[in-house]
């Protein structure tokens, strides 16, 4: 299973104010290029309603080690890639959530990359999600990242004060800024969860609001959860998250 590949190991590492760290893990040889993956922006697909086709999704699949957040054309749905797998997720009857098999879907919105090493480092303490983006580019920082480049992370563990969404024809956040209604058949999916165990997939990217990442906000992430339900993986776009002590957070290598 997906959440599977992402399987923790034990290790620790500190970083003064958000968490404490000790040590790296290295998972994999190869060290990224640092090239990002990139199709259309928030602006387009959100702002401006161009929410055409613009990237298939078997074609980011055809090469190993992608991870990436998507949005599916017409904006009918959210993707998230983890090592080159896709699990897309649609809002069903009564706003339920719907897996949706990849095949033959295209992508309007893309952001990714193809990283086939990461450093992995775990959480010491619990970092509440107004610290979030702070804990990411703090923990990227002390792993030599340049933090003024975009660059993709994942993290596996248990997550809180969790608020998501699923789109279903139109963006429930851009509604709520521009103060507008959605129509009855643009209704999204969207919960709340104090505490869920899955796997974060995500974006950090600095002064790019209208590209990669919503305004108030440096990340755009995807989480991938087990509807509890269905037993199925989904997956939604994360308005709000925090970091549970023990969760492994993995950033490029």
């Amino acid at each position: 299973m997906v959440i599977d590949r992402l399987k923790p190991i034990c290790c620790a590492l500190v970083m003064a104010g958000v968490i404490n760290t000790a040590a790296t893990t290295v998972i994999g040889q190869e060290p990224w290029n640092g090239k990002m993956v990139r199709y259309g922006t928030m602006h387009e697909a959100l702002g401006e309603q161009k929410s055409e086709g613009r990237v298939k999704l078997a074609d980011i699949a055809a090469k190993p080690h992608f991870y990436g957040v998507a949005a599916l054309e017409g904006l009918k749905g959210e993707i998230t890639f983890v090592d080159s797998d896709a699990i897309v997720t649609a809002v069903g009857a009564d706003t339920k959530l719907s897996p949706v098999e990849a095949n033959g879907l295209q992508a309007t919105l893309l952001a990714g990359a193809y990283v086939p090493s990461w450093q992995e480092r775990n959480i010491d303490q619990d970092v509440p999600a107004t610290d979030f983006d702070r804990a990411v580019r703090q923990a990227a920082s002390e792993a030599g990242i340049d933090t003024s480049q975009p660059f993709v992370f994942t993290a596996l563990g248990e997550f809180s004060e969790v608020r998501l969404h699923v789109i279903n024809g139109a963006c429930p956040m851009h509604a709520r800024r521009q103060k507008s209604e959605l129509r009855a058949d643009e209704r999204p999916f969207e919960a709340g969860y104090a505490r869920i165990r899955g796997t974060l997939v995500g974006i950090y990217a600095e002064d790019a609001v209208g590209q990669f990442t919503h305004p108030g906000t440096a990340t755009h992430v995807h989480l991938i959860f087990k509807d509890e339900a269905s037993g199925t993986l989904m997956t939604g776009h994360v308005e709000q998250i925090g970091l549970s002590k023990g969760t492994a957070l993995r950033l490029p290598q």
